[in-house]
């Protein structure tokens, strides 16, 4: 099965982002493949903090995974992305969403 992650997660909600990473890590050990975490609103702060970065960089490496900042919230939030991430629209998310057997949002 293939799956798409919209992630919203506050940076302060540490326990909701491991539980973001434990799915994951579940997912692939289980046989699926993760197409793409699409990082929104929060979520894209989340994803930039300096702590976990090293965990992103894992995960895009193990899944081959396209990890996407929204571009709104990049601007929204006036974030320089570094590491693993590109900057997306929705468009994006959409495609990926078609193109994905499940679509799973961690808010």
């Amino acid at each position: 099965m293939e799956i798409s992650l919209i992630i919203r997660t506050s940076p302060d909600d540490a326990h909701r982002l491991a539980t973001v990473r434990r799915f994951i890590k579940t997912a692939v050990e289980q046989g699926h493949t993760i197409r793409q975490c699409f990082f929104q609103s929060a979520g894209v702060l989340a994803a930039t903090q300096s702590e976990g970065l090293a965990d992103w960089q894992q995960i895009a490496d193990d899944t081959q995974a396209e990890l996407l900042l929204c571009s709104q919230a990049v601007e929204a939030h006036a974030v320089d992305p570094e590491g693993p991430f590109q900057i997306g629209g929705l468009g994006a998310l959409i495609e990926a969403a078609v193109r994905s057997d499940r679509l799973v949002s961690f808010v």
